[in-house]
């Protein structure tokens, strides 16, 4: 039997970090002040380190927004050692997949190398150094450069050749990005069986992303045959095709906690409502289990990324006057 995986260190030092993040009294502050002032207030406090003094530009605030997501995740992973490094490890290679994919995008589009990099975090395996090695080559170059320094990943950096020829074959945009996160999400999701009960917590937010993204995938699909999807979490495809019909029941036995956010839907007929519906389930859930999850467990990591990755997300809202209709600080550790 697997010994369990240690996370005690990795969660102490991760909760020494977390009054670094906005808790909800910096954010009630925030959300009550006109925008230049709220600019003005991250600037001289909290964003200080990436910003220039006094310098409260939005866009440098949003760009500023970036970089400090990308030191908080930074080291979160080198906080621990042995199996419970590598359960944290698929936090972070989420970005990885992410970054993967931004990259051979902007290769297929040719775009420039600056503009490649800046949709690049760059905060797991996939460093700043391989990013820019990364994104100077065009689509077939950049391909073959994933594979032979396997990224993201050695799995899914095996099957990137194969995947990118049949690109070539059909210009199938879709097919070859699904292929490529299904190949990454499946390797995560057997490696964390494998670890078992202790890797839960990393496990249980894979799916419940995949879940979200295959019922927005099917919802905004008008077609009968379902879209690709990534690997299903617990909403099965029957299930899917119901809820695109209006009918909810199967979903809602697996994911009872996406109730409110389904029962709005046909009052607002707005997929985007239910995306950030959704979205807000999905992380309150996981800061929540920063406080009250099991502390020997991976419920701090999984809550303080998440945590970090919601206050990027909601800085952006809030200066790009973006909030209107949310209550963001549900977001937020409390």
């Amino acid at each position: 039997m697997t010994s369990r995986p240690d996370f005690v260190a990795g969660n102490t030092r991760l909760r020494a970090r977390l009054p670094a993040l906005l808790d909800r009294t910096e954010y009630d502050r925030l959300a009550g002040m006109p925008l230049e002032a709220a600019r003005e207030r991250l600037a001289a406090t909290l964003y200080r380190p990436q910003l220039n003094a006094g310098d409260a530009d939005a866009g440098l605030v949003l760009r500023a927004a970036g970089q400090r997501l990308c030191d908080l995740l930074r080291g979160v992973r080198g906080c621990y050692v042995g199996t419970a490094h590598s359960v944290v490890g698929v936090l972070l290679a989420r970005h990885d997949l992410h970054d993967v994919l931004a990259l051979l995008r902007g290769a297929r589009a040719g775009q420039p190398a600056p503009r490649r990099l800046a949709a690049v975090l760059a905060v797991g395996v996939l460093d700043v150094r391989a990013a820019a090695e990364l994104a100077a080559g065009d689509g077939p170059t950049t391909a073959l450069r994933l594979a032979a320094q396997h990224l993201p990943d050695p799995v899914t950096a095996r099957a990137l050749p194969a995947a990118w020829d049949r690109y070539e074959l059909n210009a199938d945009d879709d097919e070859l990005e699904a292929t490529v996160a299904s190949t990454a999400i499946g390797g995560w999701t057997a490696a964390l069986s494998r670890v078992g009960r202790a890797a839960r917590p990393v496990l249980d937010l894979v799916r419940a992303e995949c879940d979200r993204a295959n019922l927005l995938a099917v919802l905004r699909d008008p077609m009968r045959d379902p879209p690709r999807l990534l690997p299903p979490g617990l909403l099965t495809l029957p299930a899917l095709l119901a809820a695109r019909d209006g009918d909810h029941t199967r979903v809602l036995a697996a994911r009872p906690g996406w109730g409110a956010a389904l029962d709005r839907l046909p009052r607002h007929n707005e997929l985007t409502a239910l995306e950030w519906d959704l979205n807000a389930a999905l992380w309150r859930q996981a800061v929540r289990d920063l406080r009250r999850g099991d502390p020997l467990g991976a419920d701090v990591a999984v809550g303080y990324v998440v945590a970090a990755e919601c206050e990027a997300r909601t800085v952006r809202l809030l200066l790009a006057g973006a909030t209107a209709g949310h209550d963001l600080r549900d977001l937020l550790v409390a």
